[in-house]
């Protein structure tokens, strides 16, 4: 009898696991902080024809752009680049139902300082 109970309750928990991960991943909900290597771009794949709600935040400037994943090269490049949002040399940014267009479009966060200790970012992106 107990290890009838025993299986029923590993089965039980493997469902509820199961059923959080389809969550989390089908629905977009993606919580992030990173604390070292802050000298570059950090970049977070948006789903098409959706909606986006969330936050960025750091303890010094940042820069953040929502664009095609071709226009991200040519921002790495330091080339002239398009974007279909952006907020530049900011602190705090709040996402509050921005429509993202179908496409291929990315998140991305780039750090505009060197002394810079933390930046935490929070998307729930949903069709």
């Amino acid at each position: 009898m107990k290890s009838r109970a025993a299986v029923l309750g590993l089965a039980l928990l493997l469902a509820v696991v199961g059923a959080g991960y389809y969550v989390s991943t089908n629905y977009g909900n993606f919580n992030y902080e990173w604390k070292t290597n802050l000298n570059d771009y950090r970049e977070y794949r948006l789903v098409g024809d959706s909606t986006l709600n969330g936050y960025v935040r750091a303890n010094g400037e940042i820069s953040v752009y929502i664009l095609r994943k071709e226009d991200l090269r040519k921002l790495k490049d330091g080339e002239p680049f398009n974007y279909y949002q952006a907020w530049e040399h900011v602190k705090n940014v709040e996402l509050e139902d921005i429509e993202i267009p179908d496409g291929d479009y990315v998140l991305v966060v780039k750090n505009e300082e060197k002394s810079m200790q933390w930046i935490s970012v929070k998307l729930v992106d949903e069709k």
